[in-house]
């Protein structure tokens, strides 16, 4: 019993040692992978090419009339007619008549004041004939001095002439107030306002509506402190006579769905800065704002917001760049040879979609206008055209194959 025993426990041990020598003998190997190839960034360029770009100040005002006016009544009376071109909105031309008061009171007037007149009139001369005659009956007399004016009824003849003016006077003022019982237009315009109608009882000083010419339409531009060097404004100043030149601005307004455009100048700069905006203005003038325009475009209306663009200097050979081609602290990724060089550069002028710079390239230079975030120098990129994203991959795909045959060779 005991010896089988030994015997089983020499089979045991036989059998570990022998799985134990063929575990050592069978160890896996680790299989040996390439590291990968290291990726590049990838960006879009462009060629810095020198241009000349003009600069446009962007603004933005409301729309006012040039000629505004308030049509008040210079008679007292009842209105008897009120015309269709006097209504809010309607159109009228110089001389056209708006508006009528009764003019009976008025006529009467100047009746009773002709016929005053006529009675100075004879008043007058036959005054003048009592002086001439008392004149003559003093030479009659032997007299060889000039008579005394109160022989020659001199005062009673300056009497019946003061009478006379004064009836003329009145005649004058009559027929100004019979002239005054029709409202005429003073210039073509538009009804911007009517304030009374038929039947109402008017004061003299009873506003009677408000109107504007339509000759020519302003805006009120701000320009900010950066902006004004890009402008040459048309001041004026004392000691000259020289008419200012204009600067053509360009207009836009959106009505509905559409943006509409409108041309329009620069005629003249306010003479104080705005105490609390720090801001400058500037008149912008649209002359025949509401003339009929062949491309539908509707005419301005009077309080209606419009954005403008002020034509400034023309920037020679500069690069205009994508906003994305700029970093918010002012660097740009040039590109020469696939290494990325990270370069600071200051902008000539900005606006929401393009910064322009000097033109400091050579013609081996590319400029990256993909985002990249915070690269820096010496980072090798490659180069993606966006046009044509095929070409790319095989490019990428031609330079894998090549490191792969050369390893294979090692």
């Amino acid at each position: 019993m005991q010896k089988k025993q030994i015997l089983t426990a020499l089979v045991i041990l036989i059998i570990s040692f022998t799985v134990v020598w063929f575990i050592m003998n069978n160890k896996p190997e680790a299989r040996k992978s390439t590291k990968p190839p290291s990726q590049k960034l990838r960006t879009e360029v462009m060629n810095p090419a020198p241009v000349d770009y003009t600069v446009w100040v962007p603004s933005f005002g409301v729309v006012q009339p040039k000629t505004q006016s308030l049509v008040i009544a210079q008679i007292s009376g009842q209105i008897v007619e009120v015309s269709d071109k006097f209504r809010d909105g309607a159109f009228f031309e110089i001389g056209d008549t708006l508006l009528i008061i009764d003019d009976a009171d008025y006529q009467a007037q100047l009746t009773i004041a002709q016929a005053e007149l006529k009675q100075n009139e004879f008043a007058y001369e036959d005054e003048k004939a009592r002086s001439k005659l008392a004149i003559k009956e003093w030479y009659k007399l032997g007299n060889k001095k000039e008579p005394p004016s109160l022989v020659a009824r001199k005062p009673q003849l300056n009497s019946t002439l003061s009478g006379l003016e004064a009836s003329q006077a009145k005649v004058v003022q009559a027929k100004l107030n019979l002239q005054r019982s029709k409202i005429i237009a003073p210039f073509a315009g538009r009804v911007l306002k009517l304030d009374v109608n038929v039947g109402q009882v008017v004061n003299n000083g009873t506003t009677l509506g408000s109107i504007y010419a339509v000759d020519s339409a302003e805006i009120r531009l701000p320009i900010q402190q950066k902006h004004l060097s890009h402008i040459n404004l048309p001041e004026i100043y004392r000691d000259t006579s020289t008419e200012p030149v204009p600067i053509p601005v360009k207009i836009s307004a959106e009505i509905g769905n559409e943006t509409h455009l409108w041309d329009g100048n620069i005629t003249r700069v306010e003479g104080t800065i705005d105490s609390q905006t720090r801001q400058l203005y500037v008149v912008a003038e649209v002359n025949n704002p509401y003339k009929f325009r062949q491309d539908g475009t509707p005419p301005l209306k009077i309080g209606q917001f419009v954005n403008v663009l002020i034509k400034g200097h023309e920037l020679n050979d500069v690069v205009v760049l994508p906003r994305t081609a700029v970093t918010p602290s002012g660097n740009i990724n040039v590109i020469e040879n696939g290494v990325l060089q990270r370069v600071m550069v200051t902008a000539l002028w900005k606006n929401e979609d393009k910064v322009v710079i000097k033109n400091d390239f050579n013609k081996k230079q590319q400029i990256s206008i993909t985002p990249l975030g915070d690269v820096v120098s010496g980072t090798k990129v490659e180069i993606f055209d966006k046009n044509n994203p095929t070409k790319t991959m095989k490019k990428r795909n031609k330079n894998r194959s090549s490191k792969s045959k050369d390893k294979a060779s090692l």
